[in-house]
């Protein structure tokens, strides 16, 4: 019989692993994780992940992958609270768009950034990066301090993941969220957001993050995630 215990197979510093692993805390599941290379394309590892993805929930015997939707299974197989979508149709449906908008406006354009090798380059896609996150902003309900206003949600997680290590893009690509009226939201957003549980769980040291993330900044990398980003699709 296969166990009701999940199990999460993903890596360290993914931030799109972050997603999945930090949905588990903040639901309370208790669950089994494997650290996991998602590159080394293992008949083992194929059996889990049927297209080699992580992260990846195994439970019940069965496998779900994609960071999105590992998100989304994650709320509805243990439907307790804190709910990462909301009751209401018309807001489920709101977060889910701007989680899809995270995926599709910003994070490509961070992985481009930190990818591409000219400065023409990286200012179009710090820009591109830029107008995402101030849409983001714009959507955000108010009342504060979440996405949806006094509710947490898969639309923070969505961002928050890859928010919380943009002292990486700072670092090798002088990338500020400007400090402006129109980012104001973003700034404190983004406090609550890293001060959370969860994250202070999740995240690794600085350093640990700087030095994964330096084979992408000096254009040697030649990871799936490199190959994709440099094509400005969602890796």
């Amino acid at each position: 019989m296969a166990s009701d215990k999940p199990s999460l197979y993903t890596a360290w510093h993914s931030p799109f692993g972050w997603r999945a692993w930090i949905s588990l805390l903040e639901k309370g599941v208790e669950f089994d994780y494997h650290e996991t290379d998602p590159y080394e394309k293992s008949p083992e590892w194929f059996k889990i992940s049927p297209r080699g993805l992580a992260p990846c929930i195994r439970h019940k015997g069965k496998s779900v992958y994609e960071s999105t939707i590992c998100m989304e299974y994650i709320d509805e197989a243990w439907p307790c609270t804190p709910r990462l979508l909301p009751e209401d149709p018309y807001d489920r449906a709101y977060v889910r768009m701007w989680a899809d908008h995270v995926n599709k406006k910003i994070i490509p354009h961070i992985f481009g950034m930190i990818v591409h090798q000219t400065a023409t380059e990286q200012e179009k896609s710090k820009q591109d990066a830029l107008d995402g996150i101030a849409a983001y902003i714009e959507a955000m309900r108010d009342g504060g301090p979440y996405f949806l206003g006094q509710n947490f949600s898969m639309a923070d997680i969505a961002l928050g993941t890859f928010g919380s290590i943009f002292f990486c893009m700072e670092h090798y690509r002088g990338f500020k969220v400007p400090n402006e009226a129109k980012f104001v939201k973003f700034h404190d957003w983004i406090q609550t957001i890293v001060a959370r549980k969860s994250w202070q769980t999740v995240l690794p040291p600085r350093e640990q993050v700087l030095e994964d993330w330096r084979p992408y900044a000096e254009g040697v990398a030649q990871t799936e995630l490199a190959k994709a980003a440099k094509q400005g699709k969602t890796p």
